[in-house]
């Protein structure tokens, strides 16, 4: 039986988007009859794992020291016989990824062209990855650009077109698997009472300020704050309109067509949300460490709000993201 392996980590200090990913091809490989592995610096992401019904080999070292693991990543690569390997993280340097590719074939999973990558081959799934976007690369390597290859879970696979309802009564606020700024309070605060008769609010795994929130909206009973979502795909169902950082998150709302309104916290969202800006299919409010965030998401509000453009912009994404890039590189991979 063919297998897959897969080095990625998850904690508070690094985005979640990493091992979600990551699990959406796992998953994929499973559907396919292939086991699958994912090697972790720590222990941390264990149990996720293998609650999804994968494989962990934890290296016992420290995920933001990539050079440090080598030589013990080398012996599992020996011990497994590992021919491919998707590799997700920004912590790899030119020659960690330099001595990973000579053992096995490195598949990169990339969004940000940080500097020449060694290895077999390149995957970037963001809606900005074209070929001018790698205009110097390293001899021989493949490249596989762009939303196809955006690793969503099941459920985003082929959905059917969202269903836009012409008021507005349902929002959904996130920000992640944390929030270290504190803005999904002050996405609240900007918002009129009584304006939604629901605003969704989801708490990430490693959210700080989770219990500050609720115990600031416990008496408002349009306010409904979610933490450890199974089913997200259904809050993005019953969502008139969205409220987002950016990061994958964005290629999931996409598939099931949910107008949105994103924003970046950290460095690596900014490609993102710029991008699904300019192309006009979300618009964004800035960043979060400089502006005033908030004020502009609640004037986003007023012409989001429109049935016009959500019913429009509703398509435009479904025709963007198809939900199927998880199955195309488990196809790839194994």
């Amino acid at each position: 039986m063919n297998e897959l392996f897969i080095r990625a980590d998850m904690n508070s200090s690094i985005s979640m988007g990493h091992m979600m990913r990551c699990l959406s091809v796992a998953d994929s490989a499973k559907e396919r009859g292939a086991g699958c592995t994912i090697i972790t610096a720590d222990e941390q992401p264990e149990g996720l794992i293998r609650e999804r019904g994968h494989e962990c080999i934890v290296l016992g070292s420290s995920w933001d020291d990539m050079e440090g693991e080598l030589a013990e990543l080398e012996k599992v690569i020996e011990k497994h016989g590992i021919k491919k390997l998707l590799i997700d993280s920004y912590q790899v340097s030119e020659s960690y990824l330099r001595k990973v590719n000579s053992l096995t074939d490195v598949y990169y999973l990339d969004d940000l062209n940080s500097f020449l990558y060694p290895v077999h081959a390149v995957i970037n799934y963001a809606n900005y990855a074209t070929d001018s976007f790698y205009p110097v690369r390293f001899p021989g390597t493949l490249f596989y650009l762009g939303c196809g290859y955006a690793p969503l879970r099941e459920a985003f696979k082929s959905p059917v077109p969202k269903k836009i309802n012409f008021e507005v009564k349902n929002l959904l606020v996130m920000s992640g698997g944390s929030d270290p700024f504190g803005i999904l309070g002050k996405i609240l605060n900007v918002i009129p009472a009584g304006r939604y008769n629901d605003i969704n609010v989801i708490c990430g795994n490693y959210n700080e300020r989770e219990e500050e929130l609720r115990a600031a909206y416990e008496n408002d009973p349009s306010v409904h704050i979610y933490s450890h979502v199974q089913k997200i795909w259904e809050l993005y169902e019953q969502a008139d309109i969205a409220i987002s950082a950016g990061g994958s998150t964005l290629y999931e709302l996409s598939s099931m067509g949910v107008p949105t309104i994103t924003y970046s916290f950290v460095d690596n969202q900014i490609p993102n949300v710029r991008s699904f800006d300019t192309d006009e299919l979300m618009p964004c409010a800035g960043d979060v460490r400089g502006g005033n965030v908030p004020a502009r998401i609640a004037e986003l509000l007023d012409r989001v709000e429109s049935y016009e453009y959500r019913t429009a912009v509703s398509r435009r994404l479904q025709s963007v993201v198809d939900g199927k890039g998880a199955d195309r590189l488990a196809a790839l991979l194994l």
